[in-house]
């Protein structure tokens, strides 16, 4: 299974703030095995969300969409989604129960745009937020699942941990064992050619680099049906990267496992 992740919001393209959903997503979604090939970031204009939705469902299994559940005019993430599946918007009583208790446990009063929250794509399974006003919700299209959660990071970490992965886990029978090499006194183009020939010849578990502080970072990523397996499949990678990089190379703590 491929999985997207979508961004919603103008002010991740203004970059008045940083898309940190997206990178904690992504390490969430490789330790269960699900690989995201697309990070995507849209405004929030009606016309352009809608073709975000339209090219990551061509390409993706798994939709998941942060942010545009709120209560403004500008939260449209759900409206869209429905336009484009063809469903209608139906208002859920559980999440409009809950955002009236939300606000009288705070003695404020609820405005009637904040019902805007409370209306979900027909068919959707609702997860609740108890860190804010807007719940996400899950929706099933022939083979493609599309997950929508808030914006604030806050909020999408604990819904992912209850809800997310745990419905996810259905389409995985894998985990991903990850395992990093530091290698100092080399250059990244140095480095890749004392193990060119291994990175040639890579299917599982796979060598990619990346560049530090004065260093170059190997990380050796393996996908198996348990930690255990992953680690046996990791271990003779290392050993051999370790005794070509020599003093220059050393082990770094593992990452990425479940």
């Amino acid at each position: 299974m491929n999985a997207e992740i979508l961004a919603v919001g103008t002010e991740l393209l203004h970059g008045d703030i940083v898309n940190t959903n997206a990178q904690y997503i992504s390490r969430e979604f490789a330790k269960i095995g699900i690989d995201v090939h697309f990070h995507t970031v849209v405004g929030d204009n009606a016309k352009r969300m809608k073709m975000a939705f339209e090219t990551a469902l061509g390409r993706a299994d798994i939709v998941i969409c942060t942010g545009g559940l709120g209560p403004t005019q500008d939260d449209i993430t759900k409206d869209i989604l429905a336009e484009y599946l063809g469903r209608k918007m139906i208002l859920d009583e559980g999440s409009k129960l809950y955002l009236e208790q939300r606000f009288a446990m705070r003695n404020r009063i609820m405005t009637q745009n904040n019902l805007r929250q409370a209306y979900f794509p027909e068919g959707s399974i609702i997860l609740k937020n108890d860190n804010g006003t807007a719940n996400g919700c899950i929706i099933e299209e022939n083979s493609k699942s599309v997950i929508l959660l808030p914006g604030p990071p806050r909020e999408v970490i604990p819904l992912m941990e209850e809800y997310v992965v745990e419905f996810l886990m259905k389409y995985s029978n894998e985990v991903v064992v990850c395992s990093k090499i530091r290698v100092h006194n080399l250059g990244e183009s140095t480095a890749e050619t004392l193990i060119m020939d291994l990175i040639e010849n890579q299917t599982n578990p796979t060598i990619a680099s990346y560049a530090g502080d004065s260093s170059v970072v190997f990380r050796i990523t393996a996908k198996a049906e348990s930690k255990e397996a992953g680690r046996k499949l990791i271990e003779p990678v290392e050993k051999e990267l370790l005794r070509r990089f020599g003093d220059n190379g050393k082990l770094i703590e593992e990452e990425l496992q479940i």
